[in-house]
């Protein structure tokens, strides 16, 4: 096995972050720790499992230079300055780890002693669509500067391409500075479409669980777990469409500001400023840990204020002192002009407050819509709802019973689900009855807190088994090939002028299943282009001429 010892004469503990380090890592597996001048990475770099990354300070990812991080690779942040990783705008992160093997990055405390703001968190920044008036800003809870800007100015490239993130853990991050100034656990500043975001599980966060501020990424299978303040919140024209998502509140902890499933506003000012936010969110279940929660910072399932259009369709959210909240006049006649909720299940203990306005409150127009004309249903509780085990925090199972209003509930007929991007399910909430329908399964954990990191697993990404199972595919001299365009929406071509043999098999294979979609033998043109009709995610694209053999990642997106 490939191992990866820190140099001495570039890494100098203090102390208290050796006492620290020494305390949380066995010897099993050796710290490379990023500070100092390894802080700003401009050129591209690979981390594996074999290392656990400790991020001291601010790291960036930056001069358009590319993060690679292998399966089962640990990333822990540094408790006293509030270790954070930015993949700014131009750069690229690939995080594609495994079910069995996920990229996991926590805190850099031993089991037992970890909490919620033990580091900063992960932020991506890219070039996309952003609401202000210059069509650009700075992320907040950092001071401003080129590194941390986002969004495309006055020409935006709604298709940016910011990298990957699979089958990825974020645990124990999140800095609030003041108010309106915190680093969330996961942060998506102006990132495109290009980006593939799904299988992510963001755990005690010490802020928002996840934040977008603007851009069109789209997003699936998305966990918040014991979060303090939203599970998921939109601002500054974020437009991108999210599918399958779980929120799982602790019934005693939630922020001061007020804890909700679902916050998003135009912007701070709720301004008329263009993109509007105006996020689609489907199949999500999300429940404050209870029937009734008990911490009484705990306010609303979905709150929508400040001119925003954010949609949800086909959810559950449960055990929130409100259900939904329509905030502020603006958003009151986007809800009247254009539905926004639909077809969704809504678990509040006190009827009145199923639906509520504020400023103004008591809108008898914008209540009896959502209530009464939205297909939207309303019950008090779990026993009526019938999830098989949503407030169990140590594995929560939100799969409906047997007889469950989720079951065969669900509704796509809505002008934003119209699009390849939706899987069109019967259920309504994150999953459905069957075993197989949990997806939130192997590569989650619920009990982060207690977890030993430090162990080398045999089996993951970098191991001698790894690498001999990649041998077995491509026991051929290796080139390189190129796919374009990439991301594509399934035409592109691929340039096989590498392969001297007239026929190349090609092969296509879905990266998260392991599902092949294509294989054929192919004559060789030194060109190859294919229009398949494939789901968006990303694929592995394999070429062999019995002597030359090639690997490419492919994004598609709809």
């Amino acid at each position: 096995m490939k191992r990866h010892y820190p140099q001495t004469k570039k890494i100098v503990l203090s102390l208290l972050a050796a006492f620290t380090i020494g305390a949380t890592f066995a010897q099993s597996k050796p710290v490379k720790i990023i500070q100092n001048a390894d802080t700003l990475i401009k050129a591209n770099q690979t981390w594996d499992a074999d290392t656990i990354y400790f991020l001291r300070g601010k790291v960036y990812v930056t001069n358009s230079a590319e993060l690679t991080i292998q399966p089962g690779t640990v990333i822990s942040g540094d408790t006293i300055s509030k270790g954070a990783l930015l993949i700014t705008k131009g750069s690229k992160i690939h995080a594609l780890g495994t079910p069995s093997c996920p990229i996991v990055f926590t805190s850099s405390k031993s089991p037992g002693r970890r909490n919620r703001g033990d580091w900063g968190g992960l932020i991506l920044l890219g070039k996309a669509s952003v609401n202000t008036p210059t069509g650009v800003a700075n992320i907040e809870g950092l001071p401003p500067s080129t590194l941390t800007e986002y969004g495309g100015g006055a020409n935006p490239d709604d298709n940016d391409n910011s990298g990957e993130l699979n089958f990825v853990r974020v645990e124990f991050a999140g800095v609030a500075l003041s108010p309106n100034n915190e680093i969330n656990g996961l942060t998506f500043g102006g990132v495109g479409r290009g980006t593939l975001v799904d299988y992510v599980q963001v755990s005690y966060s010490n802020d928002d669980s996840y934040e977008w501020f603007g851009g069109t990424v789209n997003c699936k299978h998305l966990i918040a777990f014991r979060g303090i303040d939203d599970d998921f919140d939109t601002d500054n024209g974020y437009s991108g469409k999210l599918q399958f998502g779980i929120g799982v509140r602790d019934p005693l902890i939630a922020d001061i500001s007020g804890s909700k499933a679902f916050e998003s506003d135009n912007d701070a000012s709720g301004s008329t400023n263009l993109p509007q936010t105006k996020a689609t969110f489907c199949n999500f279940s999300c429940v404050a840990g209870s029937d009734s929660a008990t911490n009484p910072n705990f306010r609303d399932g979905v709150h929508i204020r400040r001119n925003s259009h954010m949609n949800l369709y086909n959810s559950i959210v449960m055990g929130f002192p409100d259900g939904i909240n329509i905030d502020g006049t603006a958003a009151q006649n986007n809800v009247l002009a254009d539905t926004m909720l639909e077809h969704n299940i809504v678990a509040v203990t006190y009827a009145p407050k199923y639906v509520v306005t504020t400023s103004p409150s008591a809108n008898s127009l914008v209540i009896d819509l959502l209530q009464n004309h939205a297909d939207n249903r309303f019950y008090p509780g779990n026993t009526q709802v019938k999830l098989r085990n949503p407030y169990f925090l140590n594995k929560p199972d939100m799969r409906p019973l047997t007889g469950s209003p989720a079951l065969n509930s669900a509704d796509f007929n809505e002008t934003a689900l119209n699009d390849p991007f939706f899987q069109q399910v019967s259920y309504v909430g994150a999953m459905g009855k069957l075993i197989t329908d949990n997806w939130a399964q192997i590569w989650v954990n619920f009990k982060p807190t207690s977890t030993n990191y430090a162990l080398v697993d045999s089996s993951c990404a970098t191991s001698a088994a790894f690498t001999a199972a990649t041998k077995e595919n491509i026991t051929t001299e290796k080139k390189e090939i190129k796919i374009y365009p990439n991301p594509s929406t399934g035409t592109f071509t691929i340039s096989t002028k590498e392969f001297s043999k007239s026929n190349v098999t090609v092969k296509i294979s879905d990266l998260n299943t392991g599902r092949i979609v294509y294989n054929n033998l192919t004559k060789n043109n030194g060109v190859i282009t294919l229009n398949l009709n494939i789901p968006a995610g990303l694929y592995l694209v394999e070429l062999n001429d019995g002597f030359t053999a090639a690997t490419q990642k492919m994004n598609i997106i709809k």
